[in-house]
């Protein structure tokens, strides 16, 4: 059973503002100790040792295999190969400077033509056999958390009940405000407390890397994401400036009390980067 949570979009700039969507609410991260325990206990012959040993095996000839320059295909489950990120090369030999466009690693300098033609590798894991989309459509059983089906209960009882006297706006944001607040009992129609947003900085565009900070509001803590999603009381904890190479989106929320605030977004932009390769990148 997958269990759903819900987000509202807080970006403004986007079509999609104001709209709640669903996130899966992860209950635990399985490793490969967890992963040999779970399996012995599947009327196998084999011991949990015996397990996590081949499981260890796998691991690494995956990434020798991958590494070499071969895809890994996990029946029914994924293909694992690695991708690059590439950078944007004027020209293939630059006569000025004698140099041509390389097979490495690297950054091309803002006033270069030609350099390194790789800005750094990713894994990536693309869904195969029984685990592609269509597939998982068909099997998997969707259910909402707890706190999201108490928050549907309390909006459709606001609607009800303040449809009336069409002043459904203030009824319902007096009931949204208490239900955000799980930890109030009855006071639907109090004021609930409001934590200000956190606020992002950091130089965007930017050329090789920069600096993003977060702060927020005193004895709140901060948590953010980097990848576009919506941060929650489960995303990364924010603790000291990130470095970022890359294009990314950050977001962060700041929680005082079990109160979230608003979400705050900031776009960082790396000059000439380029999204290159398909399917999921498991890394960062």
């Amino acid at each position: 059973m997958i269990e759903l949570y819900l987000s509202k979009n807080q970006n403004e700039g986007l079509a999609a503002y104001g709209k709640y969507y669903p996130r899966v609410s992860y209950k635990q991260t399985m490793n490969i100790h967890d992963m040999a325990k779970h399996m012995a206990e599947h009327n196998t012959p084999f011991s949990e040792g015996t397990i996590e040993g081949i499981l260890r095996d796998f691991v690494r000839c995956t990434r020798e295999q991958t590494l070499m320059g071969n895809t890994v295909k996990v029946d029914d489950l994924a293909i694992f190969k690695v991708s690059v990120i590439g950078n944007g090369s004027i020209l293939l030999y630059d006569p000025d400077t004698d140099k041509t466009i390389s097979a490495s690693i690297g950054t091309i300098g803002k006033n270069d033509k030609t350099g390194p033609a790789v800005q750094s590798l990713k894994l990536l894991a693309q869904a195969t056999g029984e685990y592609t989309r269509d597939e998982l459509n068909k099997v998997a059983k969707l259910a909402w958390t707890d706190k999201a089906a108490a928050e549907i209960a309390v909006a459709k009882a606001a609607a009800i009940g303040g449809g009336s006297n069409g002043g459904g706006s203030n009824s319902g944001s007096g009931s949204s405000s208490g239900s955000q607040d799980s930890g109030n009992s009855g006071n639907s129609g109090s004021q609930a407390e409001t934590i200000a947003a956190p606020t992002i900085s950091g130089e965007t565009p930017f050329d090789e890397s920069t600096q993003a900070t977060i702060s927020g509001p005193e004895g709140a803590e901060i948590r953010y994401t980097v990848d576009g999603s919506t941060p929650t009381a489960e995303s990364s904890l924010y603790s000291e400036a990130l470095t970022l190479t890359d294009t990314v989106i950050v977001k962060a929320i700041a929680i005082k009390n079990g109160v979230s605030s608003e979400v705050a977004s900031k776009t960082f932009t790396k000059n000439g980067s380029g999204d290159n390769g398909g399917g999921f990148d498991t890394g960062s």
